[in-house]
């Protein structure tokens, strides 16, 4: 007998999750906002100063509560516009929320000021800076930057480097989790060997995360054999565990692979689409020869803890929204089964965050970089989470569904690619893409990216129609020896009678 996967629960119960509700897209709509803050704020009413745009840098859940971050343009008469920073809370509707201590006595952007707006669920207060990233400020700064990086590089085993200028640019950053910053170097003498690296490469991370790229980066680096000839890696200089800096050489850079994507399935061009095919094959070998190395390094992921974490996203979901983990409960339950009745790979020195953003294309060769969450993992995670990331690249550039088999038939060339030069088990791999796809539209939700949520939804029941997945017979959730992860694998509860 034939499955009919259209009415299949694990589809069908995925409809709960095809719409925002209105409080929280109102959290991201730049005029909802701006106008509370014009009624609210009485300096803003009065156009002394004038709200010239106010745009939604953040919303995102994090634990219970969701976090929002507006940068707003203002200007006086007669003065140049400037910059503020607004950080704070939205508070779902039919939650109480504590408005903090009123700030009549300041005046609107100054340090400690702070308001609220009822009609959106808002509590906001000024920014003055990024309490996460206290390492920020000397990153930026040219002077504090040269003092900094001079001890590095010797230590590194530069031993003559001697910094005359930096030139720091800010070219990533992501208020309260990391940034980066490229840093043009000069120094009093070059033709000293080894060639101090210019530009060197800063990044500073919220957590640990640091402190694992550097770990990782310095395995590997102890392993070169296995894959300097297929691709470039940057060379560990440094890391200040106290002010959690990263130092980092260079990787080359003409474009990344995410780009070269985007503009070949946007245009449907023969000549990029092939030039794309090639860039995936090189990058499949490249993904291969750094399993392959035989660096080991910090901690060992696997898809039963991925599908947990999943499950705690849903449920603090739940909490603003109810009925959410029910709609996920079939999904996450026949992953969990999947996972029960096909062992995993062995484990190799993955990326973890394995996507076409982190591939560097230069001259013909490649370049993996940003080995913030590197672990020890079945290779099918860094090869499901990058097709994943194709596919979600590649239906933004469609801006459609019309040709998702184009987006099949490049996934598929690269996990063959890969297969030419590594060990990878195809259902694994099918498990940690759907993973991922799911997570990716669970992003859409947790960060209120509501023109994402549509095409991200798409992309997850094609993959659940076309995979084969369905069709698979799965073992019971909390077989021996193979427990299943809290709060997956158990049967949704049944419909209310009548």
């Amino acid at each position: 007998m034939t499955t009919n996967v259209e009415s299949d629960p694990v589809i069908t119960s995925l409809a709960r999750f095809a719409s925002l509700p209105d409080w929280l897209a109102a959290g991201m709509d730049s005029g909802r906002v701006g106008e509370s803050l014009v009624r609210h704020v009485p300096e803003l009413a009065a156009e002394r100063p004038r709200l010239l745009s106010c745009i939604p840098d953040r919303l995102r859940a994090k634990d219970s509560e969701w976090l929002v971050r507006y940068t707003l343009t203002v200007a006086l008469p007669a003065d140049e516009p400037r910059k503020i920073v607004l950080v704070g809370n939205l508070w779902p509707p039919g939650q109480s929320f504590d408005a903090g201590v009123a700030t009549d006595d300041m005046r609107f952007g100054e340090p400690g000021w702070r308001c609220s707006l009822p009609e959106l669920g808002l509590v906001l207060r000024v920014q003055a800076n990024d309490e996460a990233l206290p390492a920020l400020p000397m990153l930026v700064e040219p002077a504090a930057a040269a003092r900094l990086l001079q001890p590095i590089l010797r230590t590194a085993g530069y031993r003559d480097a001697t910094v005359t200028a930096c030139d720091p640019v800010v070219v990533r950053y992501k208020p309260g989790s990391r940034c980066t910053v490229v840093v043009g170097m000069t120094y009093a003498n070059r033709s000293s060997a080894p060639v101090p690296p210019s530009p060197v490469v800063l990044k500073t991370h919220q957590g640990d995360k640091g402190e694992a790229a550097w770990a990782a980066m310095n395995a590997l680096w102890q392993r070169p054999l296995g894959w300097r000839d297929a691709v470039r890696l940057a060379e560990p200089l440094g890391y200040l565990s106290d002010e959690r800096i990263l130092v980092q050489g260079p990787v080359p850079e003409e474009q990344t692979l995410k780009d070269l994507a985007r503009e070949a399935i946007a245009t449907r061009s023969n000549a990029l689409l092939g030039d794309l095919r090639q860039q995936l094959a090189k990058t499949a070998r490249g993904l291969a020869a750094m399993h392959g190395s035989g660096a080991s390094y910090g901690r060992t992921a696997t898809f039963e803890d991925e599908l947990a974490e999943v499950a705690e996203v849903v449920d603090r979901l739940s909490l603003s929204v109810p009925g959410l983990d029910v709609a996920a409960q079939p999904l996450l339950g026949h992953l969990a089964g999947l996972a029960h009745a096909e062992a995993a790979d062995p484990v190799v020195p993955a990326h973890h965050d394995f996507r076409p953003a982190q591939v560097l294309l230069h001259e013909g060769s490649i370049g993996f970089i940003d080995f913030d969450g590197a672990c020890m993992a079945e290779p099918a995670l860094d090869l499901g989470r990058f097709r994943a990331k194709l596919r979600d690249i590649g239906i933004s550039a469609l801006g459609s569904s019309e040709r998702l088999d184009l987006l099949d038939e490049l996934c598929e060339g690269f996990l063959e690619a890969y297969q030419h030069h590594g060990t990878v088990s195809r259902n694994r791999v099918l498990m940690w893409e759907t993973c991922d796809l799911l997570t990716t539209m669970l992003h859409a939700w947790t960060k209120v990216r509501v023109a994402r949520l549509e095409p991200r939804l798409t992309l997850l029941v094609h993959q659940l129609r076309t995979s084969g997945l369905l069709r698979k017979p799965v073992a019971a959730p909390g077989a021996p020896g193979r427990p299943a992860p809290a709060g997956v694998g158990a049967p949704p509860p049944a419909a209310p009678a009548g």
